[in-house]
C-alpha cells in the first residue's frame, strides 16, 4: 500500500510520459515552478473529488492520491478515480480531466499506452 502507483507499471509503458515530463531545461526555474503549481492544482482537484468517493477501494485511492508526488502518479490513478466517480455524475469527471490536461500530454495518446498493459 505504500508504493506509489507508478512502481507497478512497466518502464516501457511510462517511458514516453516520463520523457515528456523531463523535456524542460534543468535551469529553467520559472518553468519548474509553474509545473509544480499546476501539479498542486491537479492534486487539490483530485483530493476534492475523493471526498465524494465511497466504496470498497476508496480508502486505498484516497491514500494513493494523498501520497502522489508527481503528475504521473495522478495520471496513473485517473482510471480508478474515474471508475469510482461513475455514479457521482459527469461534472466531477470533466473537472478532473480538464485539470489533468493542463499537466499531461494529450489524452488519446495516453490511453493507447494504458491499453498496452
Amino acid at each position: 500500500m505504500n508504493a506509489a502507483p507508478r512502481h507497478d507499471v512497466p518502464a516501457t509503458t511510462t517511458a514516453p510520459v516520463m520523457a515528456w515530463l523531463a523535456g524542460g531545461h534543468a535551469d529553467d526555474r520559472p518553468s519548474r515552478i509553474a509545473a509544480r503549481r499546476s501539479f498542486v492544482h491537479v492534486k487539490r482537484c483530485f483530493m476534492a473529488v475523493m471526498e465524494h468517493v465511497d466504496g470498497r477501494h476508496s480508502q486505498w485511492l484516497k491514500h494513493q492520491v494523498r501520497h502522489a508526488n508527481e503528475a504521473i502518479d495522478l495520471w496513473l490513478l485517473r482510471g480508478a478515480v474515474f471508475d469510482a466517480l461513475s455514479p457521482r455524475g459527469p461534472e466531477l469527471r470533466t473537472e478532473l480531466q480538464r485539470a489533468l490536461e493542463g499537466v499531461m500530454p494529450a489524452g488519446a495518446e495516453d490511453d493507447d499506452l494504458l491499453t498496452a498493459l
